[in-house]
């Protein structure tokens, strides 16, 4: 029982998310207006906006103006709830439980956003960092200590700076944006300096395979830009939930 509800609750979470990442980078307010079709500007009913459910039930598109809906809307949803649920079972009630919602939240946030407009507002990544930091009296992965929060903070944002001088020197272009810098200074600040060593090693590895998937199948060229904020955010994830 409890499960379900941490899952249904991570949907409402996923729906909420969903607001965020269509306003946030454009200056709009999330809370007002209440949500309504872009296309149409018809509130839409609390029946329309169950997560999930409401998608399936209306066809995937608008009950007024029969504009498609897009899929990304449930799959935030869904991976936001799976993520709730998996959380729980892995961690339970704890403290540790609690930080891995609050990062898988604003890690998705910052993902979908990087994918639509290939930046990172600052006010996601500085507010991760913050709490990263300030939740790392609680955190077992960085020994319940702000000094190795801090280190591993410092040690992620540094490496990959570094790796972007270079990368810029070499190719003569900016290989790295400084939201990707942020984000992992902040994913550092929940890992302490190894595991965000780890996290980064395996954003490029699944990065890596990802465009070269993207290429083979005609989706992208060589000289396109692939976002690297999701691969950050899947890294993080990943090291904080295993915590090896």
């Amino acid at each position: 029982m409890v499960e379900i509800f941490i899952f249904i609750l991570g949907l409402f979470f996923g729906s909420f998310s969903n607001v965020v990442i269509r306003r946030m980078p454009y200056g709009n307010s999330i809370v007002k207006p209440a949500s309504h079709c872009p296309k149409c500007l018809i509130p839409i009913k609390c029946i329309d906006n169950l997560p999930i459910l409401s998608f399936i039930f209306l066809g995937g598109k608008c009950r007024n103006c029969k504009t498609k809906i897009s899929f990304e809307y449930p799959i935030v949803e869904l991976l936001t709830g799976l993520l709730f649920l998996s959380g729980y079972l892995n961690f339970g009630i704890s403290f540790n439980f609690l930080i891995f919602l609050i990062l898988s939240v604003l890690l998705i946030i910052i993902s979908f956003i990087d994918l639509h407009l290939r930046i990172i507002p600052d006010i996601l990544t500085i507010s991760l960092l913050i709490f990263g930091l300030a939740s790392s009296f609680f955190n077992p992965i960085v020994s319940l200590n702000f000094l190795n929060s801090l280190k591993g903070a410092l040690f992620g944002g540094t490496f990959l700076f570094l790796v972007a001088w270079i990368g810029e020197k070499i190719y003569k272009k900016e290989v790295m944006g400084g939201g990707d810098i942020k984000l992992l200074a902040a994913g550092g600040s929940f890992l302490g300096c190894h595991n965000v060593f780890l996290a980064i090693l395996i954003a490029c590895f699944i990065g890596g395979l990802t465009g070269l998937f993207l290429i083979l199948i005609g989706n992208k060229k060589k000289s396109d830009f692939i976002p690297f904020g999701p691969f950050i955010s899947l890294g993080i994830i990943i090291l904080f939930y295993f915590n090896p």
